[in-house]
């Protein structure tokens, strides 16, 4: 959705009102149902902090949330009002692709925030008071999506986790399994698709988008009936299916009505969102596109990789807004061959980088690139789609002081299996098997500015708001 006040839109802008006019203890307020995703001082209320993340439930639980807030919203626009009955939220479809390219203007007007979400007035000329809107700043939105900016494309490109052919899993679709529990901390259980583009978009909207209170941005809704929409598409393959364990399966989800009233919702009512009664405009476009054949591991961040051989390390490191080189030391008496024998393919040994203590004082508003054996100073060697890029980097959840009942304030750690990346540059001549290859770590660019005619070429750095100080703990690089 890219047009500036789409009649849906505006009865939802009317309808925030007057959600945010309601007192919190209401559960047709707008803080109350924002609070049951994450608060901002972690107060203890039973219906409130119960997201999960990084784990298995975290596809029903959320399509749970947006069934019961949608019915809560068409309640105040029909009631209260006297708008249609038969109002629905909209998605916002940034993952979708015009004529296959996604560097074409229409594309880049996808990834950047919808337009009523980024003007401080009504359609009808009323000066201020749109409630869509959210000014640049910790309380808001990262001054670069707010003043317009796009998303990269390869921060959103969901093709990996639409391929999946797996629900359960690091390196599939729908997350880890986590028995009966539901984590709320984003991190080493994510899937593909909740880590991309799921959590990515969370640190470009970034302010309120990129903590746990996010909900109170009021476009959080429309990026997660994206993400619900990706999981009604993914399952259209004929090999895809949703997991069968009852545990999973058998889950309780408890929200409100749009009577006030508790209800429960089991995951196996939640599995097709036809049944629930509402469907999507497409399920095929924005789908994604086929990224390089090369890609590499994300590893469970929860759980620690084989025991093995420490081959290098570095210590603290602040990011900022331009490229930067994390040179690894090598590990007193670590074997100089190990690296090279887990780059051979003959060999079983494995390569696995880890970025540990991934961490914000404020949002910082943008996502962060990571590459190994690049050449800083060659724009060429920071392509994400050549050979030296290895993942992403986020900080949802990890912004703050300290953490709230598992909320935000956390340190998270990224882990990367390297091994066939290592044994490609060795192939491609850009790694002759000796020394360690530096870790560079660079701002994920952003697109143009919306009026910008030229910028079909052209990047623009994040602006990193000030005291917001993103930061990794240490980097360590192991053999198995």
């Amino acid at each position: 959705m890219t047009d500036v006040w789409d009649d849906r839109l505006l009865w939802y802008a009317r309808a925030v009102r007057a959600m945010r006019s309601k007192p919190e203890t209401d559960p047709g307020s707008w803080l109350f149902q924002a609070n049951i995703h994450g608060t901002r001082d972690g107060r203890q209320h039973p219906e409130w902090n119960n997201c999960p993340h990084g784990g298995w439930f975290f596809l029903p639980w959320h399509r749970a949330y947006l069934l019961c807030f949608e019915a809560i919203v068409r309640r105040v626009v029909r009631d209260e009002l006297n708008g249609p009955d038969d109002w629905s939220l909209p998605y916002w479809n940034y993952t979708r692709v015009t004529n296959g390219d996604p560097d074409s203007p229409e594309s880049r007007a996808c990834r950047r925030l919808p337009g009523a979400f980024l003007t401080p007035d009504w359609p009808d000329d009323e000066t201020g008071g749109n409630p869509l809107f959210l000014a640049a700043g910790p309380e808001g939105r990262d001054r670069d999506a707010a003043g317009g900016m796009s998303i990269g494309w390869p921060e959103v490109n969901p093709h990996r986790a639409m391929q999946a052919p797996h629900f359960t899993g690091v390196t599939q679709f729908g997350s880890a399994d986590t028995g009966d529990r539901l984590i709320h901390l984003n991190g080493g259980g994510s899937g593909l698709l909740e880590m991309q583009p799921h959590n990515l978009l969370h640190g470009f909207v970034g302010g309120v988008m990129s903590q746990f209170f996010s909900p109170q941005d009021p476009v959080f809704w429309l990026h997660h009936a994206n993400i619900d929409r990706l999981w009604a598409a993914w399952l259209t393959h004929p090999g895809h299916h949703n997991p069968t364990d009852a545990a999973w399966l058998g889950a309780t989800h408890s929200f409100r009505n749009a009577q006030g009233e508790r209800v429960g919702l089991r995951t196996q009512d939640l599995l097709s969102e036809q049944q629930l009664g509402y469907s999507y405009e497409s399920l095929t476009e924005g789908v994604g596109l086929k990224p390089p054949e090369r890609l590499v591991a994300l590893l469970a961040a929860g759980v620690d990789p084989p025991a093995g051989e420490l081959v290098a390390t570095t210590g603290p490191t602040d990011l900022g807004p331009e490229t930067l080189t994390v040179p690894l030391t090598p590990e007193p008496g670590a074997r100089a061959s190990a690296l090279p024998e887990a780059a051979s393919p003959q060999s079983p040994s494995r390569a696995v980088l880890t970025v540990a203590g991934v961490h914000a004082d404020t949002p910082p508003g943008t996502n962060y690139r990571v590459f190994v054996g690049a050449r800083p100073d060659h724009a060429e060697d920071l392509d994400p789609e050549g050979p030296y890029f290895i993942g992403h980097l986020h900080f949802f959840g990890a912004v703050g002081g300290r953490a709230h009942h598992g909320h935000g304030g956390a340190e998270l750690t990224f882990r990367f299996d390297i091994t066939d990346h290592l044994t490609e540059l060795r192939r491609l001549g850009r790694w002759d098997g000796e020394g360690i290859p530096p870790v560079v770590v660079t701002p994920a660019p952003l697109g143009p500015p919306p009026d910008a005619e030229e910028a079909a070429l052209r990047t623009v750095m994040p602006t990193l708001p000030p005291g917001s100080r993103p930061r990794i703990g240490s980097v360590s690089l192991i053999t198995t």
